[in-house]
């Protein structure tokens, strides 16, 4: 009666681990299939990017309980990845400089040294991008663009030579432009805030002064992220940290310069 016993829960063992043999073979395989941590390049040398992607995968992270590890990229190790060299380290997802999609994008404005003109006092603000206050300020509607051949050289950083006519190569504009070694300069909105003198700003015709932040998937995981930067919860998110959305204007005419620059791609 024992032994008979003993071979039926042997038995019946036999029949459950049967039974569960194809979950316990499935599980492991799936989880081959994703990466334990999500690997996100950031190759923008601009802060407000990563800053952005921080916060963005922060929130990723809490809604998807997925982990994700970000750091910048050097352009070696970029380039490595984009050529698919062997045994280079490949990321699940590259931000900028090169990429299939536009995830954000930086805008500049021309901006014309006025020393007539009473500067913009920032308003009080912990905000990493502060608001020139409308009065004293630039005017509330952009005025008309001056002729560039009255501008004289502008002076840009490398990715906007060619932007507008007149550009010349400048390492640091705005603190060129406090120096006077021009009458204009390219810069973004929170550079014109800290300028140390009068200034009239405009914006650049055509959409030339909004610069694509780009992004390439290279694994499943990488194009889940991508999707999420590219929701309509992180495109608005772009607003606070001084970046501009991808198809739509984040800014109003409380902030003239960043609304400008921003309602610039519809001329």
């Amino acid at each position: 009666m024992k032994k008979a016993v003993l071979t039926l829960l042997a038995l019946g063992l036999t029949a459950a681990l049967a039974a569960l043999y194809p979950r316990l073979m499935a599980a492991p395989a799936q989880e081959e299939g994703r990466a334990a941590v999500v690997r996100v390049w950031i190759g923008e040398k601009e802060p407000a990017v990563l800053r952005w992607a921080g916060k963005r995968a922060a929130a990723y992270e809490k809604e998807t309980g997925r982990r994700l590890y970000l750091r910048a990229a050097s352009e070696q190790e970029i380039a490595s990845a984009l050529a698919g060299e062997a045994g280079a380290v490949i990321p699940d997802l590259l931000i900028g400089p090169a990429g299939d999609q536009w995830v954000a994008l930086r805008g500049y404005a021309l901006i014309l040294r006025d020393d007539a003109h009473q500067m913009a006092t920032p308003a009080p603000t912990a905000a990493l991008f502060f608001r020139p206050s409308p009065t004293p300020g630039p005017a509330a509607a952009p005025p008309s663009l001056p002729d560039w051949a009255d501008i004289g050289a502008v002076l840009a950083p490398e990715e906007l030579l060619h932007a507008v006519p007149g550009a010349v190569l400048s390492a640091d504009p705005g603190r060129e432009l406090s120096e006077g070694r021009a009458r204009a300069a390219l810069l973004s909105a929170g550079q014109a805030a800290q300028l140390t003198v009068g200034f009239r700003a405009f914006a650049v015709p055509e959409g030339r002064g909004l610069l694509p932040v780009c992004a390439r998937g290279f694994s499943d995981d990488g194009a889940a992220f991508l999707s999420f930067l590219l929701s309509n919860a992180s495109q608005t998110a772009l607003a606070d940290h001084g970046l501009y959305a991808v198809e739509k204007c984040l800014y109003s005419i409380d902030d003239p310069v960043r609304y400008w620059i921003d309602q610039s791609r519809a001329e």
